[in-house]
């Protein structure tokens, strides 16, 4: 099995640095909530419905964080090319044109399959 490496053009890659940062400070967040849930009055700890929720919440976001994380990490930022030439290759960004609307659309070429 061929591992896929992430590839981020630097303004995406940003755009993940900046979600991973949103995501450490829900998880601060729902970690305080959790630990609120513990100080709350009932029979026994499962009969604490704010606590189930509050580790389901914590939970869900440390595993979305870890996940992000290790697409950072693997991740390689492309930079994309800056001379403009009629030739078009791999990892060029091409403007298409709809003659029928006037609708441009800007895409890159990348050898990925899937």
């Amino acid at each position: 099995m061929t591992t896929r490496v992430p590839k981020f053009l630097p303004e995406d890659f940003l755009l993940l640095q900046e979600k991973i940062a949103e995501l450490e400070a829900k998880l601060i967040s729902n970690g305080q909530a959790l630990g609120d849930s513990t100080e709350q009055s009932s029979e026994t700890w499962h009969d604490n419905a704010t606590y189930d929720v509050a580790r389901m919440n914590f939970e869900i976001t440390a595993d979305e964080l870890q996940k992000l994380i290790e697409v950072r990490n693997s991740a390689i930022i492309i930079e994309p090319a800056r001379d403009y030439t009629e030739e078009v290759i791999l990892e060029s960004i091409v403007t298409i044109l709809n003659e029928k609307t006037g609708e441009k659309q800007k895409i890159k070429l990348t050898g990925d399959t899937a």
